[in-house]
């Protein structure tokens, strides 16, 4: 079964953030969380690379192994989403994932601890769209 991806050129990113800007935008990601960054590979050194990352869907995704009230769950497309009704907020999710994906929403100088939020690779998810998810 094909796994749907982004792609980013490392070629032609020139770390202008757009993709951030954009994906903040449309979703209205709450202040602090960043769906999408930009990570620079090699920084300062000849060869260096900057691409867009996010969460990686990964197939054995460990934000869904150690979260203890399966709030994860992934689409027939293999897309990881977040339900925010089920999420206790323990944060076991963002110590587990590699990609830092499942982040807390900040607010002022200590943070804002509450529900999790994270990539839905655009496809919407349970806090845009209700409980069910709608593709």
């Amino acid at each position: 079964m094909a796994r749907m991806k982004f792609i980013c050129d490392s070629e032609r990113c020139i770390e202008c953030n757009g993709c951030v800007t954009a994906c903040k935008a449309e979703h209205e990601v709450p202040w602090g969380v960043n769906r999408r960054r930009v990570v620079t590979l090699n920084d300062g050194v000849p060869g260096e690379k900057s691409i867009s990352v996010a969460c990686m869907h990964c197939s054995d995704a460990p934000c869904m192994a150690v979260c203890p009230v399966d709030c994860f769950y992934r689409t027939d497309e293999g897309v990881v989403l977040h339900d925010k009704d089920v999420c206790i907020g323990c944060g076991y999710c963002s110590y587990a994932c590699p990609f830092g994906a499942p982040q807390f929403p900040t607010n002022g100088t200590f943070g804002l601890r509450g529900k999790m939020d994270k990539c839905t690779f655009c496809a919407g998810g349970p806090e845009e769209h209700g409980s069910e998810a709608e593709f």
